[in-house]
């Protein structure tokens, strides 16, 4: 047997390959994930390995711990790169199965798990996470797999407003669940339409519920949450008859007016460390108000006549139209409609030649649509805020660090 120990270039060639091993099982190991309470509204309380007690904010859960809800009251917790902000509902129990993440070279791989043991929770997952990241939220009907989306999860029903949804039931099967707000039911083989009073309802809940301190982050998620409703109430319109444009500017303005008023109120009633850069966040949404409402619409618009045979120059048209109806700013309104780019229509228009639903048409063109207006500052996020961050960055604060994460004291 030969001693490469004597041998100072095999020796130094073994203590290399040594060093790259213990590099890419370090790099490939598992960093555990936290989450951070943000708020608590009424009576809630937890419980983990070490025992359990009630819940305050400002508490860090971590994986394997289990949250309780009590009538009339609900929970705010932010996950950090396990995937944003989630919303334990009114009279729920909630399971923190798995909370870890692997941060690569380029990219971070998130495994996140979440049980609904009882009544429901709502995930806003703001920034689109990695091909081979698994965001799971369990329920006694199926298991919902979702990646950048808005969804409210419960034990019989299962409600997507904006993103995609793998929805596998315990029955077997999938159900795909796409923007516009789709529901699957327990006992149904195929999704349904939700109720606009369901989905306007949630996108006021996911919208009070941002997790982050860059305005044009709150603007662009009002945006595609306006343009999802929108288009859905255009698209109905155009199949009976009648004039989508109108229909997606008059949604537009409605669901505007909703999304601010809730983002305002939100702000208002923000803990003191997050209220400063709450206010900001609500005013540069005020401010671009007419911007961020016009763009929706003239996308709607154009997602809508698309969704309904449609060609490119017609979406293009339509999008202009329903622009000129939303604003007497015609410099506005030519920015919102120009938004609304070819490549982007055409993209909804091969999704829906090649066979895809509704949901998904409407889906390719909302959220290729860039935001309304260019990233600004945030101003003045106070105190131990997290650091400032592009629109399209992922957010990556950790745990302790101040974010914008804010809902309503009343449910």
């Amino acid at each position: 047997m030969k001693n490469f120990g004597r041998n100072p270039i095999l020796s130094f060639g073994s203590l290399l390959l040594a060093a790259v091993w213990l590099f890419t099982a370090t790099a490939q190991a598992a960093s555990p994930g936290a989450a951070q309470v943000k708020k608590v509204v009424g009576t809630a309380s937890y419980t983990d390995a070490k025992g359990g007690g009630p819940l305050k904010e400002g508490d860090i859960l971590f994986q394997g711990a289990s949250i309780t809800t009590g009538a009339g009251s609900y929970v705010d917790l932010f996950l950090g790169v396990n995937g944003d902000s989630l919303r334990v509902e009114a009279d729920s129990t909630l399971s923190l199965n798995k909370l870890d993440y692997n941060k690569g070279i380029g990219e971070t791989i998130v495994n996140t798990e979440i049980e609904v043991k009882k009544g429901a929770t709502v995930a806003n997952v703001i920034n689109k996470l990695s091909k081979a990241s698994k965001y799971e939220i369990k329920t006694a009907a199926g298991v919902a797999g979702i990646r950048g989306t808005v969804v409210r999860a419960g034990t019989t029903r299962i409600v997507c407003l904006i993103g995609r949804v793998e929805f596998r039931p315990v029955a077997g099967g999938g159900v795909q669940l796409v923007i516009g707000g789709q529901v699957f039911t327990v006992g149904s083989p195929t999704s349904v339409k939700a109720t606009s009073v369901e989905t306007s309802g949630l996108a006021r809940t996911a919208t009070t519920m941002t997790a982050n301190t860059v305005s044009a982050m709150v603007n662009q998620v009002v945006q595609q949450f306006t343009a999802a409703l929108a288009a859905e109430a255009a698209t109905e319109a155009g199949k009976a008859g009648g004039n989508s444009t109108q229909a997606a500017s008059t949604a537009a303005k409605a669901i505007m007016a909703e999304l601010v008023q809730a983002v305002q109120q939100a702000a208002a009633e923000a803990p003191p460390a997050v209220r400063a850069a709450a206010q900001v966040a609500a005013n540069n949404l005020a401010q671009k108000s007419e911007a961020v409402q016009t763009t929706a619409a003239a996308s709607a618009a154009a997602a809508a006549t698309v969704a309904n045979g449609g060609n490119a120059q017609q979406a293009k048209q339509a999008a202009q139209q329903a622009a000129n109806q939303s604003t007497s700013n015609q410099a506005i309104a030519n920015a919102a409609a120009n938004n609304v780019t070819t490549g982007a229509i055409n993209q909804a228009i091969q999704n829906r030649n090649q066979g895809g639903t509704q949901g998904s048409t409407i889906e390719k063109l909302v959220e290729a649509t860039k935001p309304a207006a260019p990233a600004g500052p945030a101003g003045p996020a106070g105190p131990g805020s997290g650091p400032k961050q592009d629109a399209k960055a992922k957010v990556d604060t950790k745990i302790g660090e101040t974010v914008i994460f804010v809902s309503p004291t009343t449910k």
